[in-house]
């Protein structure tokens, strides 16, 4: 990929082969740690791709910051990292070598330039970040660090979308469901790629579960539903909702910040 040489950039796929059409849209999931992207979306991040779309993660953290694994974790959780976008079919990742608990002051500043690159470089269609109502500290740090970094203007016009992981997005105004019933599988064995991480909590079973509800509970009445949904919600509509403000003060005061 062109002017990607001063970013850690690892092609997957056909990333830059002439097989695929260099005008393909790009999709940009903005990950905190090398595991949030596929449990939080990885069925879209299949469904995309399967579209002919380029799907590409940026990893904030290296998700080194974890006990008892001898400085290896950082190394670990890249390799599983690269093994999930594989499962998705992405074309790419971006690692930007962060770490959870230095990422503020100047190192969340220079994380912000950082996704500003990134942004030029691929001029995504779509962006796909935390929602700001995550329970995760560093999750929201994120959505922070990544919004700063869209104010900078942009060449383009981006449709911006919040997904969860650590917490819901349940009635909120401006969501859209994604219809993941085929690739429930898929979605299994990606997130399974994190084996560091699914060997002290099943991520796959938690999240497999809040799937299958968001698609029974998606319409309050009628026999539809989907096998499976994965719920996003639009950051511009939400911008304008009054209530946004206070939900996350609420949220932000019953976690670790």
């Amino acid at each position: 990929m062109k002017n990607s040489a001063s970013l850690d950039f690892v092609p997957l796929g056909r990333c830059g082969s002439s097989e695929q059409p260099a005008a393909a849209p790009a999709i940009l999931v903005i990950s905190p740690h090398p595991d949030d992207d596929v449990i939080g979306m990885g069925g879209a991040m299949r469904l995309f791709a399967d579209e002919g779309k380029k799907v590409f993660s940026v990893y904030v953290t290296d998700g080194s910051t974890v006990s008892g694994t001898n400085g290896t974790a950082g190394s670990v959780r890249r390799s599983e990292a690269l093994a999930a976008l594989q499962v998705v079919r992405a074309s790419g990742a971006f690692f930007l070598h962060h770490t959870s608990s230095a990422l503020t002051g100047a190192a969340a500043g220079k994380a912000s330039r950082q996704l500003q690159g990134i942004l030029s470089l691929l001029k995504p269609a779509e962006l796909y970040l935390p929602s700001p109502f995550e329970g995760h500290p560093t999750h929201r740090r994120v959505t922070r660090i990544t919004l700063d970094a869209l104010k900078m203007k942009q060449p383009r016009k981006i449709k911006v979308w919040g997904y969860s992981v650590w917490g819901g997005i349940y009635g909120l105004p401006g969501t859209k469901a994604v219809d993941i019933a085929r690739y429930l599988r898929i979605k299994r064995k990606a997130i399974r790629q994190h084996a560091s991480q699914t060997a002290g909590k099943p991520y796959d079973r938690g999240i497999l579960g809040r799937n299958a509800y968001e698609g029974i509970f998606l319409q309050t009445h009628g026999g539809l539903y989907l096998g499976g949904a994965e719920i996003f919600i639009d950051m511009a509509r939400l911008q304008k909702w009054k209530g946004a403000d206070g939900l996350q003060r609420v949220i932000a005061a019953g976690t670790n910040t």
